[in-house]
């Protein structure tokens, strides 16, 4: 991958983002996650939701204490903390796929704006979301080593894999399909745009990011999702 070198506003824009992702996911979940807690009957939502809750909650965390740190120079513990971020990693996979597939067996078929004819269109998008997630994080653990190419998939491992849910579920967009769909993209264009900016090329992290998480927007999710193919293997999976 090219070696890019790191620039002033570098730290600026990676902090920034880190935290907008966070609050974001946070924001849109609270408004949906948070009512059904208190004042849903009990048993209302499923227990392996609040573990899904609760880990992917922690990556959020994790991920603006590791920008924070980079900031702050402390990359001996920014590595120390990587290791842990690995294990969590695994841990959300493993609890993003069961909790893709309980919500699936339930007949969730999406939430407004992102909605699909059946619960196997909603259970592909989550599983793909999942597998965004999951393969930018090992492949960011992978070029550790190089900071560059790090960053940027770590950055678009949170942005195409965890962001789009929050996004679909914040006020004022949430229900708008063509709003939700603008602001997923503009989210996934802003790491790519600041390379252009600032380095007129973008990284090829980003390149292979991209292409990964618009493979499973909606749009391409719901024919896939729609062919007897998939629909024998999401019986397999709710089964």
């Amino acid at each position: 991958m090219q070696d890019f070198r790191t620039q002033p506003a570098d730290h600026r824009f990676f902090g920034t983002m880190s935290f907008l992702a966070a609050a974001v996911v946070i924001t849109g979940f609270a408004r949906t996650y948070a009512p059904k807690v208190l004042m849903g009957a009990p048993g209302a939502v499923p227990a392996i939701v609040h573990v899904h809750a609760a880990i992917f909650a922690c990556w959020l965390v994790l991920f603006v204490a590791q920008t924070a740190l980079v900031m702050r120079g402390r990359i001996d513990l920014h590595r120390r903390l990587g290791v842990a971020g690995v294990f969590l990693a695994a841990l959300m996979l493993t609890v993003g796929v069961a909790t893709a597939i309980t919500v699936a067996r339930l007949d969730h078929r999406g939430i407004p704006g992102v909605e699909f004819p059946d619960a196997e269109g909603f259970l592909l998008l989550n599983l793909g979301a999942t597998l965004v997630f999951s393969t930018l994080v090992a492949a960011g653990w992978h070029f550790r080593r190089n900071a560059q190419a790090h960053k940027r998939l770590m950055l678009m491992a949170t942005v195409g894999g965890l962001m789009p849910p929050g996004i679909a579920r914040l006020p004022l967009v949430s229900g708008h399909t063509p709003a939700i769909g603008g602001l997923i993209l503009a989210f996934l264009l802003a790491g790519p745009f600041y390379d252009l900016v600032t380095r007129r090329r973008l990284h090829v992290a980003y390149i292979w990011s991209l292409l990964l998480a618009l493979a499973f927007i909606p749009p391409i999710v719901g024919p896939v999702s729609a062919t007897g193919t998939w629909h024998r293997m999401a019986a397999w999976l709710m089964r």
